[in-house]
């Protein structure tokens, strides 16, 4: 299955909304430019991924995979293409934040790092002030050098 990512538009809004609503989520994304899409071969909405961007860093967020209209590695993927969109918009640096043991980051090749370590610039952002207030957060790195 060929998954393709894109900056998400005014007329995708709805799609994830009703994405978000599937998986439970309450919050939906308020700002349309800092997310992307993933559609799959036949132009259907298959997910969705927050990317905030300060200076060359960015935190990937909300995470949300219709796993009805993909596969089982699509979250794999997924994060895969959303790394190389974000490393195209000149992005260096990318940091997530998981709760709990996200085994899907380490696969990819992040790496767990300290919140003391995380760049000032990220931690000023809502997303990271609102996710790190929950107790078992865990910070993650990832090098887009490594993307080719």
């Amino acid at each position: 299955m060929s998954l393709t990512v894109r900056k998400m538009e005014e007329t995708d809004v709805l799609a994830v909304q009703h994405l978000f609503a599937r998986v439970g989520s309450a919050k939906t994304p308020n700002q349309i430019d800092s997310f992307v899409v993933v559609e799959n071969e036949e132009g259907m909405l298959v997910g969705t991924v927050g990317l905030d961007k300060v200076l060359d860093l960015g935190l990937l967020r909300t995470l949300v995979i219709d796993s009805e209209k993909t596969h089982a590695m699509a979250a794999v993927e997924f994060i895969q293409l959303a790394l190389a969109f974000a490393h195209s918009e000149g992005v260096n640096h990318v940091y997530a934040l998981s709760s709990g043991k996200a085994s899907l980051f380490e696969p990819l090749g992040f790496e767990q790092v300290s919140k003391q370590s995380i760049p000032e610039e990220i931690k000023q952002l809502e997303h990271y002030q609102h996710i790190t207030s929950i107790d078992d957060t865990i910070a993650w790195s990832y090098n887009c050098s490594h993307i080719v």
